[in-house]
């Protein structure tokens, strides 16, 4: 039976909190001591074996922890050539590791609430790699926080009295250069604080807004982490409106001459609360092949984010929170100049209203983690993509309700770089096909056209892939793939 890509119900799922020991650490050790604190289980492991060439860094946060520490349950790496660090909030060195730990530990902890861990390899030799298991904090609460903020939007809120504070929070990636937050707030006097991974208070901040009325600063070079904002009534209450905007550094708009490839690939099956999938995982595959195998890209410049069984990937970023990908995207977009191709493939479920306005159903949609509640939304991916100066972006969702992603893309300034094909309409669904062990889409696409028909050839164009893929797929109405072409004077090749 054909499983359609569309969110058909969820459940509610705790995670195993507990309070245990606690441990400490010194440079190149980990070992346990007897403090206690709250835990709670957190997975994230790097492929086994790891790949040769890589860098990657990832990022965990609890939301209004005032300190965070990890559990590795083992550490394999190379031993003098390749090193597993970790990073507090701030980049500053917290570990040094490398060879093998086979009793694995905790590490000491970050002040805040993010803590960040970082694999780099060499050319030769891969081992195992690290897996983690549990997050130790302390707070955590999160109960003074307004949400997330999304980098450009207004959101609206309101203060009940004087020294009443609201918090709001947003994460920064490592090329901003400047950040600017607008306060209008009536004839009310509210202020304005900013801190980079811990909640600021009016007298600890990293800046702050304090004239009279409503308040607009701008921070340079901000630094990468979750950045807290807090709105502060110095004097009166009432509705404020708060907007923060990001400026980053996308890698150079003029180029250096050299064409570089880099892709984001996600295929969530297995789903932490909502219903699963079978053939995502075998779609990220496929096409993390392809570019490799076909079109000749490196795989140190591609991630690939999935479920929980990191063993179905070829190589295996992380999970694919939304998070995660989000924070994937801005490395995507932050790191390609103008001379280079991007791409942002993407399979799983996917939902929205109908109407245009729709998201794709992230690992931990329905249930959310750092912050996040699982759903990328299309003005999210949006806001994200148009700051990109690659000379070509490439982005193929295999999502239900996913063609609702096409205006948002095709309004970006950029668009005339952008070539974006979908599984459906604004309201149309995405199939899991059993018979080729795909999705629908995916396989029509990549496989049977791309692959079978025209050799896989680069100089096939996207336009010609695309009208041969659709004569051939079987479903139609609200069903039917669509391709947004942001210069239609011109056909997109993919290298």
């Amino acid at each position: 039976m054909i499983n359609k890509k569309l969110v058909i119900g969820a459940i509610i799922v705790s995670l195993l909190v507990m309070v245990l020991p606690t441990v400490t650490n010194a440079e190149n050790q980990l070992m346990d001591n007897n403090a206690r604190a709250t835990q709670e289980t957190y997975i994230l492991e790097s492929s086994h074996p790891y790949s040769n060439n890589f860098d990657y860094t990832w990022t965990i946060t609890k939301p209004g922890a005032t300190s965070i520490k990890v559990h590795f349950t083992y550490i394999e790496v190379e031993t003098n050539y390749d090193y597993l660090y970790v990073y507090d909030y701030a980049g500053n060195t917290l570990h040094r590791l490398t060879g093998t730990y086979s009793s694995g530990g905790w590490t000491a902890a970050s002040n805040g609430d993010t803590i960040k861990i970082r694999l780099v390899t060499d050319y030769s030799v891969t081992k195992w790699g690290f897996k983690i298991d549990l997050i130790e904090y302390e707070g955590g609460s999160g109960g003074s926080t307004g949400g997330a903020l999304s980098n450009g939007q207004t959101v609206t809120s309101s203060l009940s009295a004087t020294g009443d504070s609201e918090m709001w929070y947003i994460d920064v990636a490592a090329n901003a250069i400047s950040m600017r937050s607008v306060l209008t707030c009536g004839s009310s006097d509210y202020d304005l604080y900013g801190r980079l991974g811990a909640e600021p208070t009016t007298s600890t901040y990293d800046w702050r807004g304090y004239t009279y009325g409503g308040e607009d600063v701008t921070y340079d070079d901000p630094g990468e982490g979750r950045w807290y904002i807090m709105v502060h009534s110095y004097s009166g209450s009432g509705a404020y409106d708060l907007t923060v905007t990001v400026e980053y550094s996308s890698g150079g708009s003029t180029g250096d001459g050299v064409t570089n490839y880099y892709a984001v690939i996600v295929g969530i099956s297995d789903y932490e609360v909502i219903s699963d999938l079978s053939y995502c995982d075998e779609d990220a595959t496929d096409w993390y092949n392809f570019l490799t195998g076909t079109l000749g890209w490196s795989s140190s410049n591609i991630r690939i984010y999935g479920d929980t069984n990191s063993g179905n990937y070829p190589i295996y970023t992380g999970l694919a929170t939304e998070y995660n990908v989000k924070q994937a995207l801005n490395w995507l977009v932050g790191t390609a100049d103008a001379d280079d191709v991007i791409a942002y493939i993407s399979s799983g479920h996917g939902s929205g209203d109908g109407s245009g306005s729709s998201y794709l159903c992230m690992w931990d949609c329905n249930s959310g983690e750092n912050g996040e509640d699982g759903s990328l939304y299309d003005t999210e991916l949006a806001v994200i993509l148009d700051d990109a100066v690659a000379e070509k972006i490439f982005v193929f969702l295999d999502h239900c309700f996913s063609g609702g992603f096409g205006d948002n893309l095709m309004n970006m300034p950029n668009k005339s770089n952008v070539y974006l094909t979908t599984t459906c309409t604004e309201n149309g669904y995405g199939y899991d096909d059993s018979t080729h062990q795909n999705g629908a889409w995916t396989y029509y696409f990549l496989e049977y056209s791309w692959i079978n028909y025209y050799g896989g050839s680069s100089s096939t164009a996207l336009e010609t892939i695309f009208n041969y893929a659709l004569n051939a797929y079987p479903y139609s109405g609200g069903d039917t793939p669509q391709q947004f072409d942001g210069n239609t004077g011109a056909y997109f090749y993919l290298n």
